[in-house]
C-alpha cells in the first residue's frame, strides 16, 4: 500500500491538491516518509557538520568511544511550518516530536564502550483533503477525498566502540527498524444518492541494518571520522494490500573537525544515500522519482566549557540536503540555516543544548518553510 498510496497522493497533491493539515512535512507523503535525522541538538546547531564525529548522535558508532562516562541524553523538537502546493497554501502547522535519545558509556575500565539509541528513521504523518468531479451514471458528481496517515519508522541502535588508542577508535552497531502507521482513505460524495466510503488499515514496518565506523585524531587540532551503514529490506505488512519488501539504502558519511585556536572549532560532514537503487514496485509509477541523495553541512562553534572557555558557547551552521522522493522529475531539496548554544551545570554533569533552524524546502511541485526549535538534555551521573 505504501508505494501505491504514495503515487496516488502525489497525483492528488500536485495536480488537484487542497492541503488540509499536516502533522509533519508535506514531503513526508511519498515513499517511506520524510527522512529523520539521528543527530543531537549540538549537531543540528552546527548544520550537521558534526554528524560523523558526535558521540551523542547515532551516526558513527566509533564516536561512542568518546562517552568516557555513563551518559544519558534526549532531545525534543517543535516545528512550525507552512507549505504551498499548486497555488494552495496551508499555514500554522505545528508538531512536536522526540527524535533522538541515547544511553552510552564505558564498560568499566576496558577500552570498550557501549551505546543504545533511539531515533526517528522516517515519518509518515499527514492529513490531506482534495476535491474533484467524477462522472457516475452519466452525471458529474463532486467528491471530496481525505487521506490521513499517522506514524512512522523508528531506528533502535545497539553499538559498541573500541578505543585502540587515544588517536584511533573503531565501532560497529546493529540497527532494528520498526514502526507502524494508521492510514485512512475517505471519499464523500456531494450527492444524497451515494454513501461515503472509508478504508482504514494499520501498516507495520520491520527491518534491520548494520553500521561500522572509525575515528582518527592525527593531531590535537584535527579529527576526522568515517561511517558506513547498510540497511536491509524493509518488510511492509499491510492487511489491505500486499506489498513487497523494499530495499533500503546504503549510507556513507565522512566528516572532520578542526580547531585553529583552542576556543574555535570548525566542523563539516557529508553523507550519500543510495535511495535511487531501492526496489520499487513498478506498478506504483514512482521508479523515476526516487533519487540517490547527498547531504552536506558545516558549522562553527566558539567557546564552551569543555575547552575551558565560556559556559555558553555560540554555534552557527549551514546545511544542504537532497530529498529522496518526488512526485515529478524535479528533485526536492532542503537548505537549513541554524544557530544554537548550551549551558552546563555541575562540572559538565548536566548540559542543556538549544538550537533553532530555518528550513527552506522546494521542488517536486511544492514549497515549504519551517522554523524548528530543538532542546536537548544530557546527564552524566
Amino acid at each position: 500500500m505504501i508505494w501505491r498510496t504514495g503515487a496516488a497522493l502525489a497525483f492528488l497533491t500536485v495536480a488537484i491538491g487542497q492541503p488540509l493539515t499536516a502533522q509533519a512535512s508535506v514531503y513526508g507523503v511519498l515513499g517511506v516518509g520524510f527522512p529523520g535525522r539521528a543527530v543531537s541538538v549540538r549537531a543540528r546547531a552546527l548544520g550537521g557538520g558534526l554528524d560523523a564525529l558526535d558521540p551523542r548522535s547515532a551516526v558513527n558508532p566509533a564516536a561512542i568511544a568518546f562517552n568516557g562516562r555513563l551518559t544519558v541524553s534526549g532531545t525534543t523538537e517543535t516545528t512550525s511550518r507552512w507549505y504551498e502546493v499548486s497555488g494552495v497554501a496551508a499555514e500554522g502547522l505545528r508538531d512536536t516530536r522526540f527524535p533522538v535519545a541515547m544511553i552510552a558509556g564505558q564498560i568499566q575500565t576496558s577500552p570498550i564502550s557501549f551505546g543504545v539509541s533511539y531515533a526517528l528513521y522516517a515519518e509518515r504523518s499527514f492529513d490531506i483533503q482534495t476535491t474533484d468531479t467524477v462522472t457516475l451514471r452519466g452525471t458529474d458528481v463532486l467528491v471530496t477525498d481525505r487521506v490521513r496517515s499517522d506514524g512512522g519508522i523508528t531506528d533502535v541502535r545497539f553499538g559498541l566502540a573500541w578505543a585502540l588508542s587515544e588517536r584511533v577508535q573503531l565501532g560497529g552497531a546493529f540497527h532494528l527498524l520498526s514502526g507502524s502507521t494508521r492510514e485512512q482513505l475517505q471519499r464523500d460524495f456531494d450527492s444524497p444518492d451515494y454513501a461515503s466510503v472509508t478504508q482504514r488499515g494499520d501498516v507495520d514496518y520491520s527491518g534491520t541494518g548494520v553500521s561500522v565506523g572509525v575515528m582518527v585524531t592525527p593531531s590535537r587540532r584535527f579529527r576526522f571520522g568515517l561511517a558506513a551503514r547498510r540497511d536491509g529490506r524493509l518488510d511492509v505488512s499491510d492487511p489491505l494490500l500486499p506489498v513487497p519488501e523494499l530495499q533500503l539504502p546504503w549510507t556513507l558519511t565522512a566528516g572532520w573537525t578542526y580547531a585553529p585556536v583552542r576556543v574555535v572549532r570548525w566542523s563539516a560532514s557529508a553523507s550519500w544515500r543510495s535511495w535511487g537503487g531501492a526496489d520499487v514496485d513498478p506498478s506504483a509509477g514512482l521508479t523515476d522519482q526516487v533519487f540517490d541523495t547527498w547531504e552536506v553541512g558545516t558549522g562553527i562553534e566558539i567557546g564552551g566549557s569543555d575547552v575551558g572557555a565560556s559556559r555558553v558557547p555560540l554555534r552557527v551552521g549551514f546545511r544542504y540536503a537532497q530529498l529522496p522522493f518526488s512526485p515529478t522529475a524535479d528533485r526536492a531539496r532542503e537548505i537549513d540555516f541554524s544557530a544554537g548554544t548550551a549551558l552546563s551545570f555541575a562540572a559538565n554533569r548536566a548540559i542543556i543544548d538549544a538550537a533553532i533552524e530555518r528550513a527552506i524546502r522546494d521542488g517536486g511541485g511544492a514549497v515549504e518553510r519551517a522554523w524548528q526549535l530543538s532542546l536537548g538534555l544530557t546527564i552524566r551521573p
